[in-house]
């Protein structure tokens, strides 16, 4: 059984992982940038690409609930007849 974390501690989850990949790739960048120019970049990069997953999470989590309201009205009206 999966355990469903608050919506918010899941997108700073995702935001902390992305921002440590992006910092960790652009550490490892032979071409020398700059370490402010480095965070700023990766912090950039983990906002947009956590702002996409928490759009699509969002929009996934409301059709779950809607589906779920549809099977429940299914099930009651095959009781009914």
């Amino acid at each position: 059984m999966r355990k469903k974390l608050n919506p918010w501690l899941l997108y700073a989850i995702v935001f902390l992982v992305l921002f440590g990949v992006g910092v960790f790739i652009r550490w490892r960048d032979p071409r020398g940038v700059p370490w402010a120019d480095n965070l700023l970049q990766s912090a950039l990069m983990a906002v947009a690409l956590t702002v996409g997953f928490a759009a699509s999470d969002r929009y996934q989590r409301k059709n779950r609930r809607r589906q779920e309201e549809i099977m429940k009205q299914l099930k009651d009206k095959e009781q009914w007849n």
